[in-house]
């Protein structure tokens, strides 16, 4: 007979009629207020995403645009300009008409130790591959343009490389990300694209704005069909909990000043 996975219930199925409950993470919880107590520990027990590529080291952009022809005369005209413009140094050496996007696309993933992309079709992400919903793919910064692949994925990414925002994607769909750098352009082209006709997606995205709502939407999904899988990640300041069941799944993230109002 099974016995409710809450150690301070210990409640047994009955082994008649419907045992009701819910199968989370292959155990068995008896009730809602069971469930509830599973998602609040997993919420406020997530642990930081880590991890990601390596750096390729800390030689500064300048050093690499040197190697696509940019001199350090000019280099240092455009930091000069900065303090006027107070546009990142890449943008400024385009401006000023030393360097191209490329260059400096370029320039920034050998930085990052990934690579780059200098176009991608928007049309590629309307479908929404990887499943998630346009708000996830904003709140992590990257946007998965390839299905996936023997459990791999593209995915575009604007500078600076998002390193925990990879581990967070990895950790959430169990997918490994392989990330190439796009201009910023390119990236707010995907973000608006991303999801645009998949009417029948199954993504859900709640930003709660409390612990007890957080708490709340993961144990409504988690209920739903009977069995769910629970994966939570924490990528400060968010804390992300990601529902799996048959039906689809839910991403519910609370932004840390929520949480510490109610702990």
């Amino acid at each position: 007979m099974r016995q409710c996975a809450r150690n301070e219930c210990g409640r047994q199925a009955p082994w008649y009629g419907r045992q009701g409950g819910v199968s989370v993470d292959g155990r068995w919880y008896c009730s809602v207020a069971c469930v509830e107590l599973l998602a609040r520990h997993r919420l406020l027990d997530a642990r930081q995403a880590n991890g990601g590529l390596p750096s390729a080291g800390h030689l500064r952009l300048g050093v690499w645009l040197r190697q696509f022809g940019v001199t350090t005369a000019q280099v240092n005209e455009a930091l000069a300009e900065q303090r006027e413009t107070r546009l990142r140094l890449g943008a400024q050496l385009i401006a000023l008409g030393y360097a191209t996007n490329e260059m400096v696309l370029a320039a920034l993933a050998r930085q990052s130790g990934t690579d780059f992309i200098a176009h991608v079709d928007p049309a590629t992400v309307r479908m929404a591959p990887a499943d998630l919903s346009p708000h996830a793919v904003r709140a992590l910064c990257l946007v998965p343009f390839t299905r996936p692949d023997r459990g791999h994925v593209h995915v575009a990414c604007a500078a600076p490389l998002p390193r925990v925002a990879l581990a967070a994607f990895a950790r959430l769909t169990g997918l490994v990300p392989e990330p190439f750098l796009v201009t910023d352009d390119t990236f707010e082209a995907l973000v608006t694209a991303y999801g645009a006709d998949a009417e029948d997606s199954t993504a859900e995205f709640v930003e709660a704005h409390s612990l007890g709502e957080a708490v709340q939407q993961i144990t409504a999904a988690a209920m739903h069909d009977g069995a769910a899988r629970l994966t939570e990640t924490r990528m400060a300041p968010l804390t992300w909990v990601r529902v799996h069941n048959d039906t689809g799944t839910r991403d519910v993230v609370l932004h840390e000043s929520h949480a510490q109002r109610e702990v």
